[in-house]
C-alpha cells in the first residue's frame, strides 16, 4: 500500500464516522417476486466475443432457467451477517458477480436494488450487511462497515456463499467491485491489494484520493478500468483529476457527473454511471454490450 494511503483512508474514515454517508433513497426496496425491468434499465444486446470464446460458449451444456422466489435474496455468510443478493433471473449460463459496499448509515437492499437497475439482470450482485449503526433507531435498520481486514473477510466470505448457493450459474474469473462513500474508500484500498480479482471498478462519492503510480500500473496490467462517480460538484472536480492521473500513468479512468444533486448514489448518479457501463465493461466476453438508450 502506498505509505500515504493509511493515514489518508484513517481521515476519510473519521470524518465519515460524524457525519455519516445519507443517500437521497427513501426506505423502500421494491420487491416484486416476479421478473421484470422498470421504464429507466438499459435494453442488452449480445456480447461480441471472440472465436475461442464462442467455442466455449457453444460446447457449454444450456442449464435450466435460474428462478428464484425473490429478486432481492438474502444470503446466509458464515461468520457475518447475512448479505443480500441480486439474482439473475432466468439465466441459462454462468454469469459474473458484482460486489457493492454501501455507505455509512445504508443498506445492503438499496445498493442491490440500484445496481440492479443499472446492470439489468445480467450479472449476481453480492451487497454485505456490515454492522448495525449503533445510534440509528431500530426501526430505520442502519448498517455501516468495521474494520477495512474485516470488511474485507466479509467480502470473502460472502464470495464464497454465493459461489456454493448458486455453483452452476457463477462465472469464473475477476468481479466487478461498486463502492459508494465509505464503500468506495475502503473498496479503493481493497483494489490495491487484489487488482487480479477487482479489475474492473466503480468508485460513487469517494475513493479517487491518494492513487499512486504503482497501484494503477498495477490495475491497468490487469486490464483494470476505473469509473469514478460524484453527485456534487466538490467530488466532480476531485475525481476528474484523479481521473486525468490515472491515464496519465497508464490506466484506463474516466468520471462521471450526475449533477450537483447531493451525496447520493441513485437517480442521476446512477444513470450517469449506465451510460459508461459499455466502456467499463468493453472487452469481457462475459458481459453484454450494454448500449444506452433513453426510455421512452
Amino acid at each position: 500500500m502506498n505509505p500515504g494511503a493509511a493515514p489518508a483512508l484513517a481521515v476519510s474514515l473519521a470524518l465519515l464516522a460524524l457525519a455519516g454517508c445519507r443517500s437521497s433513497r427513501a426506505p423502500l426496496v421494491r420487491d416484486t417476486g416476479a421478473p421484470g425491468h422498470s421504464a429507466s434499465t438499459l435494453p442488452v444486446a449480445s456480447a461480441t466475443q471472440p472465436p475461442e470464446a464462442e467455442a466455449e460458449a457453444d460446447a457449454a451444456p444450456e442449464l435450466t432457467p435460474l428462478v428464484t422466489s425473490r429478486m432481492l435474496e438474502p444470503l446466509v455468510v458464515e461468520g457475518f451477517r447475512d448479505a443480500v443478493v441480486a439474482v439473475p433471473y432466468g439465466a441459462r449460463e454462468r454469469r459474473p458477480i458484482v460486489v457493492a459496499l454501501h455507505g455509512n448509515y445504508d443498506r445492503p437492499e438499496w445498493q442491490c436494488e440500484v445496481w440492479r437497475e443499472a446492470f439489468e439482470t445480467h450479472p449476481f450482485i453480492l451487497c454485505p450487511r456490515g454492522i448495525p449503526r449503533d445510534d440509528a433507531p431500530r426501526s430505520e435498520d442502519r448498517y455501516t462497515y468495521g474494520a477495512l481486514e474485516t470488511t474485507s473477510k466479509e467480502i470473502d466470505a460472502g464470495l464464497t456463499a454465493l459461489r456454493a448457493r448458486f455453483a452452476d450459474y457463477v462465472a469464473d474469473g475477476g468481479v466487478v467491485f461498486v463502492g459508494f462513500s465509505l464503500g468506495a474508500i475502503l473498496g479503493r484500498v481493497m483494489v490495491m491489494r487484489s487488482p487480479e480479482r477487482f479489475s474492473r471498478v466503480v468508485l460513487v462519492e469517494g475513493g479517487y484520493e491518494t492513487w499512486g503510480a504503482g497501484q494503477a500500473k498495477a490495475l491497468a496490467d490487469r486490464r483494470g478500468r476505473v469509473l469514478l462517480a460524484c453527485g456534487q460538484h466538490a467530488c466532480g472536480s476531485a475525481a476528474s483529476r484523479t481521473a486525468r492521473l490515472l491515464n496519465g500513468h497508464g490506466l484506463p479512468a474516466r468520471a462521471a457527473f450526475g449533477g450537483n444533486i447531493g451525496h447520493t448514489y441513485d437517480g442521476k448518479v446512477a444513470k450517469a454511471v449506465r451510460a459508461e457501463l459499455r466502456w467499463l465493461l468493453e472487452g469481457d466476453p462475459r458481459w453484454p454490450d450494454y448500449t444506452v438508450t433513453e426510455a421512452p
